[in-house]
């Protein structure tokens, strides 16, 4: 039923449909049931509170103080009822399914004028017996509820089974509440705090005004928000919505697929729904109840993709050097070691006033300034729990004195390094071909037998770049099920662009391998993993680590895509010298011991580290002597299922003399 619009006389109230719909009930109960019950009463006394006025007028004369003023101008529900031109029988109808959900007693008069049906939510006939006994009088068509607008928008629902007039009519009461202007956010969903915009990338920050044109025109119905975890798209929703005249909501996805008419609910609501779904390679997804009057925003990582129209989508980039640098130095008001931090990591705004604000606390415990190592520990912490679930910290601290290198390794090492502390302005001034394939991430094979100090060397490039290190669990990543895998390599190559840390893929070559010539399906899903490992890591803008024992076990297209290439030998005469006193330190039985073992010991660092820690078992006293040192190594050499070298029975007569 649809009538001209007048201008309102005074302010709309929702108070006054909420009393009309009283009224009208009990109007229709005098006509329908006998008057042995106190339901009427309770309904007039309601009407009398919600107008505020002892002396109520009668359902007919609020009626047509209603319709004097019709429609309505000010207010949330005022703004539906002019959005789709409703008359004030349909409005009457919406209120009653409304009030239905929050009202005890309205519950009561439904329940029993459906009796002795015992449900309280009203029926299509219930509600068709209303509209013709209360709004008879129109000068209008009768309303037909089941092809009301209110049904179509998927505002009202019609629910249940069996002949169409015993189905219920469902309002959410989430619903009538955001039209009540009762609603501080929808269940299960969250309002996404302000931040501090300076935060954004100021390529970012620039085109906000642009975006919010678009999306408030209409131009773009939804904007996709593409960034690692903590990037600075929740950030962003918050200032777009902001600038919108919104606010922003984070919804689930759950909530957005089950509950009809959502986006009409944000639309007046004056929120701005925030969807994240999670998405694998390869993934699409069809989102359902888009409006052409609701904007939303989608937050995706690197994989998946949406289907659907008049969408755009923006790359969150992380600020540039400069602009980390006064973020660091915002946060921590010391020039050089903002100018330090903003060098080491490439991280985005958000994740560096976490860790800033975590190093400034570590810091105070200590009652010290904060320092380069309290940033480190800090950065360790930025995303922890989640790197976890696939990888380990390593947190050990390796320097120089700490490992022994030979001199190629240690040449190859400062190269890595150095490209590490060129990550960014290395492609300044290079040709426009090379500028094609710009990254910054940087790919590193270490190459050598078991014990040679491939996975220390790790842990030393980590802490000389200042980064943390986590190790790759294989067994968490590799997945039985088709998909899982590169979901789980994705989201941790995700996690670790996000913290900007070292990612060590040990014993590498399970992961990386040779692809087979084989057409069996095994064969080809390991395959197309191998393919999606070898896009997907050429991709990564951090530092990847493999080691594999067997250069020839790794494939071919991988050695291509990566910048540099280790061999780790077994240590010569002089690594095997320092290796054995830097295990030994002031423990040690001397220099002539070394020498001894050095020449004739053939050991890794890794089995001579066994050596040392079961002499040092052996020791009672703290001192390491010869005789402790030769149980070690015969322990050693049983374990190689070798014969130990008869000269190194020496170590017994060099016990006897005391060295």
């Amino acid at each position: 039923m649809h009538h001209a619009k007048l201008r309102p006389t005074h302010t709309f109230r929702w108070q006054s449909v909420a009393a009309l719909l009283r009224l009208g009930l009990h109007h229709f109960w005098l006509q329908a049931l006998p008057c042995d019950s106190s339901l009427p009463g309770l309904l007039l006394e309601e009407a009398r509170t919600l107008l505020d006025d002892k002396s109520a007028p009668d359902w007919k004369s609020l009626q047509r103080q209603l319709r004097r003023q019709w429609p309505p101008q000010e207010g949330t529900l005022a703004r539906l009822i002019n959005d789709y031109d409703l008359s004030l029988a349909e409005t009457f109808l919406l209120t009653l399914l409304g009030e239905v959900e929050r009202s005890h007693l309205i519950g009561l008069v439904v329940r029993e004028l459906q009796a002795p049906a015992t449900q309280a939510r009203p029926t299509v006939h219930l509600c068709t017996a209303l509209m013709d006994a209360l709004f008879a009088d129109d000068d209008t068509t009768a309303l037909n509820i089941v092809d009301s607008a209110l049904v179509h928008a998927q505002i009202i629902r019609i629910d249940g089974d069996g002949p169409q007039p015993l189905r219920r009519l469902l309002l959410p009461a989430e619903f009538w509440s955001v039209l009540l202007e009762r609603a501080p956010v929808w269940p299960q969903c969250s309002l996404i705090p302000d931040g501090n915009p300076q935060l954004l990338p100021t390529t970012v920050r620039d085109q906000l005004p642009a975006m919010a044109d678009l999306l408030a025109a209409g131009t773009a119905r939804s904007l996709i928000l593409r960034g690692q975890p903590n990037s600075g798209r929740q950030l962003l929703a918050s200032e777009l919505a902001q600038q919108l005249g919104y606010r922003a909501l984070a919804v689930p996805i759950e909530v957005w697929k089950s509950t009809p008419g959502f986006a009409l609910a944000c639309r007046y609501a004056g929120w701005l729904p925030v969807l994240q779904p999670k998405l694998g390679p390869g993934e699409i997804w069809r989102p359902e109840g888009l409006q052409e009057k609701v904007p939303v925003l989608i937050l995706l990582g690197t994989d998946g993709a949406v289907e659907s129209r008049d969408l755009i989508e923006l790359i969150m980039p992380l600020p540039a050097e400069s602009q980390r640098r006064t973020i660091w130095q915002a946060a921590l008001n010391n020039p050089a070691l903002a100018a330090q931090c903003a060098a080491n990591a490439m991280l985005s705004g958000p994740s560096i006033a976490t860790i800033a604000a975590n190093a400034k606390l570590l810091a105070q415990r200590e009652q010290q300034a904060v320092a380069i190592h309290h940033i480190t520990l800090a950065r360790r912490q930025l995303g922890a729990e989640r790197l976890r679930l696939l990888a380990q910290p390593v947190e050990r601290e390796v320097d120089n004195h700490a490992i022994v290198l030979t001199p190629l390794v240690n040449e190859e090492m400062e190269r890595i390094i150095s490209r590490a502390s060129q990550r960014e302005s290395l492609w300044q001034g290079l040709g426009a071909t090379l500028q094609q394939t710009a990254t910054s991430g940087i790919r590193a094979l270490f190459i050598g037998e078991s014990g040679t100090g491939k996975t220390l060397a790790a842990s030393y490039l980590a802490t000389r770049i200042g980064a943390p290190l986590y190790r790759v669990d294989l067994s968490a990543v590799m997945n039985k099920y088709i998909g899982e895998s590169e979901k789980n390599l994705s989201a941790l190559l995700d996690m670790a662009a996000a913290s900007d840390v070292i990612l060590l893929f040990d014993e590498a070559d399970s992961l990386f391998g040779k692809r087979s010539e084989g057409k069996e399906t095994g064969e080809r899903f390991a395959n197309m993993l191998t393919h999606f490992l070898l896009t997907r890591i050429e991709n990564h803008p951090g530092i990847v680590i493999l080691t594999s024992n067997n250069r020839e076990r790794i494939d071919g297209a991988f050695t291509r895509r990566l910048d540099l290439i280790v061999d780790f030998p077994m240590p010569s005469f002089d690594e095997r010298l320092k290796l054995w006193s830097s295990h030994l330190g002031d423990r040690g039985p001397g220099e002539k011991v070394y020498r001894l073992l050095a020449s004739y010991c053939d050991f890794s660092g890794g089995q001579l580290r066994n050596v040392v820690v079961t002499a040092a078992a052996e020791a009672d006293d703290g001192n390491i002597s010869s005789r402790h040192l030769l149980a070690g190594i015969q322990a050693e050499y049983r374990k190689l299922g070798r014969d130990m070298p008869a000269i190194l029975n020496q170590l017994k007569a060099l016990d006897s003399e005391g060295n």
